[in-house]
């Protein structure tokens, strides 16, 4: 059953949640056979029953302005502050216009989507209205053993608005985070974007989130995973309008047997849109990471230029990455490229900052800071490179530490 637009609310999100649960029933999880999830076995989920965390609304305990608080998938009001001039706060359930958001083709059939709108008991969504005045924050806090947690939560940004958005999401215990979002850019909006995921290696983390961008919608993003046993960061954007433009920078940083998949799809569906994606991946140990990445150029999207690059740094023999850069161009008027390469710390650039007196770990340790390093170089934004920088130094910390 399609939810009907001219449903209230409460009745719109019913029938969303109904319509999810009964696709996730029919479907499950997907296996390695699916093209989707050939590189990531979710078998270690399937052996687990997790069930959706409980989480009260907690009362207020000093709220930031300008922080979200979502606890075990459930957003805290207590805990968040006032919203930035520009940008209004609203429960999914008060407003039709926004839950219709995810109302998605990319969310429909989505084991993560399909879960969370099934499971989740209030999300929010966020209008903006004008330029933001200052960043919002958002922070997602998970505990548990085997529970679930379920945050959905909508962005809907009016032409030419403007927002930063800051996203973190930490947890312990042996628990599962399948956090959902819907960004919708109008005409010349603007979207800054940094997302970090640093839970404990402990839980399991699945997020997906869509973004729609109108003509002439710019959206820049940041994101940096380090933690969770299993981690996947799935994006997709549909370019809908002339000269929308989309550039993302990813950073995967793994250790012992973590596994991190990095997938993202961007779809040009009118002429002359610009998309980048600049992926580094460091593993150590036994760890994995994977990259899959498609671009597909409608036949209408002439003058496209759309780009991705992943490069993955290996410091052990025993770990592994795979990549999957994808174009599917059905336009004849277009530059996009894409590549993928894996190796090791060069050992002429080792010898050359050894040979000038520099020990061997400390060199290491400087060429793994600068193979990061070019990628956040390349992200303007200030406040989303200085975001994602803290959890990098964390893990490069811990990395010496380690060594």
């Amino acid at each position: 059953m399609q939810p009907d637009m001219t449903q209230n609310s409460s009745e719109m999100l019913a029938t969303l949640k109904a319509d999810a649960a009964a696709r996730f029933e029919a479907a499950g999880w997907p296996t390695p056979a699916h093209e989707a999830w050939k590189f990531t076995n979710l078998n270690r989920l399937k052996a687990r029953d997790f069930t959706p965390a409980n989480a009260d609304a907690s009362a207020s305990d000093g709220a930031t302005d300008g922080m979200i608080v979502f606890r075990n998938g459930v957003y805290q009001p207590g805990l968040s502050g006032a919203m930035p001039d520009g940008v209004v706060l609203t429960s999914l359930d008060d407003s039709a216009g926004l839950a219709g958001l995810l109302d998605h083709d990319q969310l429909k059939g989505h084991p993560v989507a399909d879960q969370t709108l099934a499971a989740t008991t209030g999300g929010i969504g966020l209008t903006v209205t004008g330029t933001a005045s200052t960043p919002v924050t958002v922070v997602y806090e998970n505990t548990g053993d085997d529970t679930s947690a379920h945050p959905v939560m909508v962005v809907d940004l009016a032409d030419g608005a403007s927002l930063t958005l800051l996203e973190t999401h930490a947890g312990e215990g042996e628990g599962l985070s399948l956090p959902v979002m819907a960004i919708r850019q109008g005409e010349g909006a603007a979207l800054h974007h940094a997302r970090v995921q640093v839970e404990d290696e402990n839980r399991h983390h699945l997020g997906q989130a869509v973004f729609t961008l109108a003509s002439k919608a710019s959206y820049t993003g940041v994101s940096v995973q380090t933690g969770s046993a299993l981690s996947r960061c799935e994006n997709h954007f549909s370019l809908n309008g002339e000269e929308a433009d989309a550039t993302l920078t990813t950073l995967y940083l793994a250790c012992r047997d973590q596994v991190m998949d990095v997938t993202a799809f961007v779809g040009h569906k009118a002429p002359s849109c610009t998309s980048m994606q600049v992926i580094r991946g460091v593993l150590d140990d036994k760890a994995r990471g994977v990259f899959q990445g498609k671009v597909l150029v409608d036949p209408i999207a002439q003058h496209t230029d759309g780009n991705q690059m992943s490069r993955a740094l290996l410091l052990s023999r025993k770990c592994e990455a795979d990549a999957k850069p994808e174009l599917e161009i059905y336009a004849d008027d277009v530059a996009c490229s894409h590549g993928a390469t894996v190796g090791e710390i060069d050992d002429t650039h080792l010898f050359y900052l050894m040979s000038r007196g520099i020990p061997a770990e400390q060199a290491r340790q400087m060429l793994i800071e600068a193979f990061l390093a070019d990628a956040l170089d390349d992200v303007g934004d200030e406040t989303l490179r200085d975001f994602a920088m803290q959890p990098v130094e964390n893990w490069l910390t811990q990395l010496k530490e380690a060594s």
